[in-house]
C-alpha cells in the first residue's frame, strides 16, 4: 500500500497545477464567458488544494481544526450550466473557436488525468477515510472532465460545420 502523505502531497501539486492552468488561461482568453468559467474552476482547484493541505497536516500528526477537514463543495457542473443559460456561452465560444478548443481539450485531458490518479490511489490505501476522500475527488474530476469533453465536442462540431464561403 502507498504512503498517504506521498499520495496527498502529489495530489496537492496536481491541484495547484490545475489552479494555475485555469487562472493563466482565464487571463489569456478574449472571451468573457470563457474567462468566467476558468476563473471559477481556478477557485475550485484552489479549494481542493487548501483542503488537501489541511489533510496532509492531519496525516503528519499536526493539529488541524475539524472545520478545515470538511470536504469542499464542488459545484463546477452547476456553475457551468448556469453560465450557459444566463449568457449564451455556446454562441460566444464560436468567436474564438480554435484557441478555446485547444484549451478545452487540454483542460479535459488534465481533469481526466487527475480523475485517474485519485481513482488509482483510492485502490492503494488501507485507510478507509482517505479512500473515501480520494473517491470523492475522483468523482469530481470526472465531472470536470465530462464538462470539458462535452464542450470540446460541441465546439469541434460547430467549427467543422462553419461555412467558410468560396
Amino acid at each position: 500500500m502507498y504512503d498517504p502523505i506521498k499520495i496527498i502531497s502529489l495530489a496537492m501539486e496536481m491541484e495547484l497545477y490545475g489552479h494555475n492552468f485555469y487562472k493563466d488561461n482565464a487571463e489569456k482568453s478574449q472571451n468573457l464567458q470563457t474567462q468566467a468559467v476558468f476563473k471559477k474552476l481556478s477557485k475550485i482547484e484552489w479549494s481542493h488544494y487548501e483542503y488537501l493541505k489541511n489533510l496532509l497536516s492531519k496525516y503528519k500528526g499536526e493539529d488541524v481544526d475539524e472545520k478545515d477537514l470538511t470536504l469542499p463543495k464542488d459545484n463546477a457542473e452547476e456553475f457551468f450550466d448556469q453560465r450557459k443559460e444566463s449568457e449564451n456561452l455556446d454562441q460566444n465560444l464560436e468567436q474564438s473557436m480554435i484557441p478555446d478548443m485547444n484549451v478545452l481539450r487540454m483542460a479535459y485531458l488534465i481533469e481526466e488525468d487527475f480523475r485517474d490518479y485519485y481513482k488509482s490511489m483510492a485502490k492503494k490505501v488501507d485507510d478507509g477515510e482517505l479512500k473515501e476522500i480520494l473517491e470523492n475527488f475522483s468523482s469530481w474530476e470526472d465531472e470536470h472532465a465530462n464538462i470539458f469533453k462535452k464542450e470540446y465536442d460541441k465546439l469541434m462540431d460547430q467549427y467543422m460545420n462553419i461555412s467558410w464561403g468560396g
